[in-house]
């Protein structure tokens, strides 16, 4: 019988653990420890590592996603999506700051595997936003532009400076209160750069 609650507390365990030291470096013991039960549990529901590590990173995007994407789904305005995307991601990734290094990391090592496990495809409805972003374009009140390009466009801005954290705070001689301020900013800073690239012509 399945202990859905054991499962929880294993999952957030084994994010806590695999975001600090990726999947290399984690290690089954640890994540145990810090759920704080057996590691035969472990085995028991997850198998191996790779499997834990599969169903730990699901269960992220599985709660981020809709953080993120959903907001295309309500009755707000288009710029008013634009803003909260904006928010939710930057008020996220405050708290979780190396996620970004850790998708990117593993993504690198093993990408059609982990992508193909992961099926993102299936978190996130694109045909919704790029139908939004046709009539926003139809109605002329922005540009013409592929899902594509506004996601890559508008998530690069978005996550560049968690990945690049260690860069960005010795070149500007940032402070780690003085970076989470200008994070802070990049709430309505990013959005509203977005929207401005968006404009027509």
């Amino acid at each position: 019988m399945v202990d859905e609650t054991s499962k929880s507390k294993i999952l957030l365990a084994a994010r806590s653990v695999f975001l600090r030291k990726g999947l290399a470096g984690a290690r089954m013991q640890e994540i145990a420890d810090t759920a704080g039960i057996n590691k035969a549990l472990l085995h028991y529901y997850f198998g191996n590592k790779e499997s834990l590590f599969t169903s730990s990173f699901q269960s992220l995007l599985k709660e981020i996603l809709p953080r993120f994407f959903g907001v295309f789904t309500t009755n707000l305005s288009f710029e008013e999506k634009v803003h909260t995307l904006a928010r939710n991601y930057v008020e996220f990734l405050s708290d979780h700051p190396q996620l970004p290094v850790m998708i990117l990391s593993e993504i690198q090592r093993e990408p059609k595997r982990l992508l193909d496990q992961i099926q993102i495809g299936e978190l996130i409805d694109l045909s919704t936003l790029q139908h939004q972003l046709d009539e926003e374009a139809a109605q002329g009140n922005i540009r013409k532009i592929s899902v594509a390009e506004f996601l890559i466009n508008t998530i690069s801005l978005l996550v560049f400076p968690f990945a690049a954290k260690p860069i960005f705070q010795n070149v500007m001689s940032f402070s780690d209160s003085q970076f989470q301020k200008f994070i802070d900013q990049r709430k309505s800073s990013v959005s509203d750069f977005i929207l401005n690239a968006l404009k027509p012509h």
